[in-house]
């Protein structure tokens, strides 16, 4: 949620040495400025996650909410920030104003992320926030699912997308310190408890160590050797792949690591494996803009956007954002090609001002498909809650229905590594050609 921060920015804040306090688990909760502002009940069917869109304390946040709320006609039920810190702004289960009218009704609890520019501030933050979410989910009995159809918990960005606004939070503020949102969803299914050493320093791998036998589950790598600067934040995971297990360590950009094994292509990233100093098998993704070595294909050509497409300063979806966007039926002229960087293929051109850009061909096709189409057939039974789209990729046309856990789809074609999923498609009863994801 963007809101205007001027007097937040300096505002010098005395915090009340009696404020009345709420123990959760593992943080607190102030209800100082916890005030009613709407009767309205609201039913049981999201949690939204925001954050604030400026640096600034937290408790500067909940006073401008508590005082100009009338005014700004935003506010949420909690603003988390101050090094895990909770501030409770207004009952939960009465409606708030953070995500417009119809999800405002449908959320009892609209959690905001306070800004911090302090890496120690941000994990304790960050703790809080998951922790805060996944309390207030099970409360309501609201599934711990990110951003799926139906019932969860979801970002403002969601929300934007499926049924009104033009908010993106929290995601770009996340991904800043090194946190995905495969990470987030990851994390609110899971949760963070207080034995996740945030403070730790990432684990060097012992030079010489010989690498047990391979997991069965898990061999398809290549005994390669070598060394790795990171460019940032990076999570490092006990097993290969963003659910892998989260350590509660991570590397820090311009911190480097010595590995022993590659893995290719793994949920859009290559991945490198080490042992560390205990003995454990540790595993990262490379997530610096070049990924996994693509230095791009040096291709020529033009590409005709059909959905709203950011404009990058870099390689990958963690790179700078320019501010600026390529809109539906506009055409870029590039001239390179980078294959497979997160889950997209690229395009790079030269801008008017002599800078290097980059965008993702987010097109359904995505360019991608004519490559990666097998006629298979089979049957897939679905555990998770999955769009039918009309399009293969993740920005293809959604038809409005689902395949709900337990269905099952009869397929005859198979899309190979489509924006991180695999993709099956079939022939509906009226004869459309539809997509699902393999998201099991």
């Amino acid at each position: 949620m963007k809101k205007v921060k001027t007097l937040l920015m300096t505002a010098i804040v005395v915090v009340m040495t009696f404020a009345p306090i709420v123990s959760a688990g593992a943080y607190s909760i102030d209800t100082t400025y916890n005030r009613m502002r709407s009767t309205q009940r609201t039913t049981n069917n999201y949690i939204i996650l925001h954050e604030t869109g400026g640096v600034a304390p937290a408790i500067n946040n909940a006073q401008y909410f508590n005082r100009e709320w009338r005014n700004a006609g935003a506010y949420s039920s909690h603003v988390v920030g101050d090094g895990g810190d909770v501030y409770q702004i207004s009952p939960e289960g009465y409606v708030q104003w953070g995500a417009g009218s119809y999800a405002n009704a449908r959320s009892p609890v609209q959690i905001e992320l306070a800004r911090t520019n302090d890496k120690a501030t941000f994990e304790k933050d960050y703790k809080a926030y998951i922790n805060l979410a996944r309390d207030k989910a099970k409360k309501y009995n609201i599934p711990l699912t990110l951003d799926s159809a139906g019932r969860g918990i979801k970002s403002h960005l969601w929300v934007s997308n499926n049924i009104w606004g033009d908010h993106t939070d929290p995601y770009g503020y996340l991904a800043e310190h090194g946190i995905s949102k495969a990470d987030l969803a990851q994390d609110l299914r899971t949760g963070l408890d207080s034995s996740d050493d945030v403070d730790a320093e990432p684990e060097s791998p012992a030079p010489g160590s010989t690498a047990p036998e391979p997991d069965p589950d898990s061999d398809d790598y290549q005994n390669t050797s070598g060394s790795y600067t990171f460019q940032h934040t990076t999570k490092i995971r006990n097993s290969l792949g963003t659910s892998g297990g989260y350590t509660g360590i991570n590397y820090d950009a311009g911190q480097s690591v010595n590995y022993d094994r590659v893995y290719k292509n793994v949920n859009g990233y290559d991945w490198l494996s080490y042992i560390s100093y205990g003995g454990q098998r540790r595993y990262v993704a490379m997530t610096n803009s070049s990924n996994s070595g693509n230095g791009g294909q040096s291709q020529s050509g033009s590409y005709t956007f059909q959905n709203t497409t950011k404009i990058r300063n870099g390689l990958g979806t963690s790179a700078p954002y320019s501010g600026r966007n390529y809109s539906a039926g506009q055409t870029v002229h590039y001239d390179r090609v980078y294959r497979n960087v997160n889950g997209y293929d690229w395009l790079s051109y030269i801008s008017y001002s002599g800078q290097r850009r980059y965008v993702a061909m987010t097109n359904g096709g995505g360019g991608q498909t004519a490559s990666t189409q097998q006629n298979q057939s089979g049957a897939y039974t679905f555990r998770n809650t999955t769009r039918i789209r009309n399009g293969v990729g993740v920005n293809a046309g959604y038809t409005g229905r689902n395949y709900q856990p337990g269905q099952t789809v009869y397929y005859d074609r198979i899309h190979r590594n489509v924006n991180g999923y695999d993709w099956l498609s079939y022939v509906s009863y009226n004869g459309q050609r539809h997509y699902v994801a393999m998201t099991n």
